[in-house]
Parts: structure tokens; sequence; C-alpha cells
């Protein structure tokens, strides 16, 4: 025989403990909905990379290429073209005209490379960074905050599972 929760018989068993009809306490999402909750939130990143690329009139390539230049501005490192095209995986004339294209919309420009005269870095331009931050700044202000309202228990678990999901694809 079911009981509820103040031990009164229930009389349906499909009643379960807890709440007035269902159990209180949270379902924990099995292994299948959390790898479909990625997949929504690949999805939706995918959205945003098109809305971002329209407003910016970019190409995919051009959008990734340009956030690894960002990325080692910030990291205090300069790419040259050939570090570039192996981030990209693209050759070495489909990197040169992608560039070319960048440095046309005044997103980049090319630079000499401090310890190799016969080498030239590519940079982004204070126009090109300043309309990635505009472009971007408000996505990465929520996402932020998303994170910053987890516990240091569940960021260390988030952290685990996406560190293992990049390990198994890797």
């Amino acid at each position: 025989m079911l009981k509820d929760q103040d031990g009164h018989q229930a009389d349906s068993p499909g009643l379960r403990t807890g709440g007035y009809w269902y159990q209180d306490t949270p379902h924990a999402p099995s292994s299948v909905e959390v790898l479909n909750l990625l997949r929504r939130y690949r999805e939706s990143e995918r959205k945003m990379r098109s809305r971002t690329r329209g407003s910016m009139s970019m190409g995919e390539t051009d959008l990734l290429a340009l956030r690894h230049v960002l990325r080692a501005q910030a990291a205090g490192e300069l790419l040259r073209q050939r570090d570039l095209a192996r981030e990209l995986d693209i050759s070495a004339a489909s990197v040169s005209v992608l560039v070319d294209r960048l440095i046309r919309d005044e997103y980049v420009r090319r630079v000499p490379f401090p310890s190799d005269r016969r080498s030239v870095a590519i940079e982004p331009t204070i126009a090109g960074d300043h309309e990635v931050r505009e472009t971007l700044s408000e996505m990465h202000r929520r996402m932020l905050e998303a994170v910053e309202a987890l516990t240091e228990a569940e960021r260390a678990a988030a952290a685990k599972f996406l560190n293992g999901l990049i390990a198994s694809v890797d």
C-alpha cells in the first residue's frame, strides 16, 4: 500500500510522495536530455553566428578568422597568415584571399612580424575590434551572467562535462 508524505493511504499507485500530486525533488535530466540540450545550444549558437555574420556582412570563415586574430591579440600574440591557415584548416592561397578581404573591410591589417623581417603578422584594427565588441558584447554579458549564476560545484561539474565532450571528439 502506498502512503503519501503524511502517512495517509494513497488512492492510486501512480501517486508520488512529496508534493500534492508529484514528488518535490527536481528531475535530474537524463544523459540523452543533456546531450539534446547541448544540441539545442549549438543550434542557437549557429543562429547567433548567422545573425552576427549578417550584421557584419561577413562569411563564416571570415568571422572565425577575426575571432582567432582577436584571441591572439588578447593573449599578446601575433598571428601570421600561415598560423591562421592552420587554425582554419585552409590553404595558403585561401587565407591570403581571406586576409585581403578582411583588410578591404577594415577588420584587420598586416604589420611586420617583430622577430622575422620576412614575415607579416595580422592584427585587428581598432574599428574591427570595436565592431565585434559592439555586436557581441550584450550576448557575452548574458552568457557570463548564466555561468556566474552557477555555484562553484556546478561550474566544476559543467567544466568536467564539457572537457569530457571535447576529449571524446578530439
